[in-house]
């Protein structure tokens, strides 16, 4: 037996699904019983971050409430905790997934269609050509099939021999089929970018099917392949999966955090909104950020007044999974056994890739070979 093939790919392909299944069964319970703590957690710890955002503001401003609006402030913000509890399980988080994959879509074609705009009106626009000098033409009322010297590159003027007067013409004609095939090349490059870019509209737009990898082998809550399985059953799917699902959680803290900024502007609590993609920013670690009380924002914004440059703090909620993994020892347990699946996938993952490119290489060894026996002529046995 051929020690390269020793191994079936495909039977270690079926067998790296199993142990993916497998897998996937304790993804999921480690998972959700991450979120179980996590809807238990983020009540006190947004009280508590609320709590320490009002005392270090300006703690005589919800004093100075009066007790049927400090009654009222308590429910919205209650309303806005359970609100956010509610959507902390697996299957509202897939869905969130999905919405996210669809604005990206959407977003990926809006740009495409951009891009496709822009290069039409720059093919589309005429370039002016400006005159040769060295091309001007002397006597403006003679035939055009007769060909022009300037005074200073010739000493004496000659009459056109009739050969110079077929090569003038042959080379207008060419000069003529060069301008028509440049014509219709732009119009050839400007057909073959729409085309590429109508492809790419059509496959960025939302269709009824999905992939087998990455984020469209899990949009939505549906069933992967069709089994009675509710995860992927690939290792790099579910591996996609994991890391789509701590996306979605971080969206969806951040949504929750803007309402509670929100309602602090509304109460008169804050000065100042924060704006969504300033959210976005800190999380992203695009913007640095000064030292404060867990899950509370605080931001340097400077402001030269004169030779000193000084700055003003602007303060704000928000709920980031590090910060409430370091405030509850239980969810960095769960973090922890969510750590090991996603090293263990890892692992998986370069495995499926190793066995996918022994089993193309033995699919393209079969075709060659198949091939080249058909090619090879029959000759009669000795």
């Amino acid at each position: 037996m051929n020690i390269e093939f020793a191994y079936d790919p495909s039977e270690q392909l079926v067998r790296l699904a199993q142990r993916c299944r497998s897998r996937s069964i304790a993804v999921y319970r480690d998972q959700a019983l991450y979120l179980q703590i996590l809807r238990k957690e983020v009540g006190t710890a947004t009280r508590r971050a609320l709590f320490n955002l009002l005392s270090e503001v300006n703690p005589i401003r919800f004093n100075l409430l009066s007790s049927s609006d400090r009654s009222q402030f308590h429910t919205i913000i209650n309303d806005l905790i359970q609100r956010c509890s509610v959507l902390l399980t697996v299957e509202q988080l897939m869905q969130l997934v999905a919405q996210m994959h669809e604005e990206q879509r959407r977003q990926q074609a809006r740009a495409n269609r951009e891009i496709l705009q822009g290069l039409s009106r720059n093919l589309e626009e005429p370039t002016p050509e400006l005159p040769r000098p060295d091309l001007l033409v002397s006597n403006q009322d003679e035939p055009s099939s007769s060909i022009h010297l300037d005074v200073a590159s010739s000493p004496a003027p000659r009459a056109t021999p009739p050969i110079e007067a077929i090569t003038s013409s042959e080379s207008k004609e060419e000069e003529s089929e060069r301008s028509d095939s440049s014509e219709l090349q732009q119009g050839g490059d400007l057909g073959v970018l729409r085309s590429l870019f109508q492809l790419a509209d059509d496959v960025m737009q939302p269709t009824g099917t999905s992939s087998d990898t990455g984020i469209d082998a899990f949009e939505g809550v549906m069933a992967v392949e069709g089994d009675d399985h509710f995860l992927p059953s690939r290792p790099d799917a579910l591996l996609q999966w994991m890391q789509s699902i701590d996306l979605a959680l971080s969206r969806h803290l951040r949504n929750f955090s803007h309402a509670l900024n929100v309602q602090m502007l509304r109460s008169g609590q804050a000065q100042a909104l924060l704006p969504i993609t300033l959210l976005e920013a800190v999380l992203r670690g695009q913007m640095e950020t000064q030292p404060t009380a867990s899950n509370v924002l605080r931001l340097r914004l400077p402001l030269a007044t004169g030779d000193r440059e000084s700055g003003m703090d602007v303060f704000g909620i928000l709920l980031r999974i590090s910060e409430l993994e370091f405030d509850s020892h239980r969810l960095r347990r769960c973090r922890a056994r969510l750590c090991e699946h996603h090293r263990a996938l890892i692992t998986m993952v370069r495995q499926q890739r190793h066995w996918e490119r022994r089993f193309l290489d033995r699919e393209a060894r079969k075709h060659w070979q198949t091939s080249s026996d058909s090619t090879t002529p029959k000759t009669n046995g000795d």
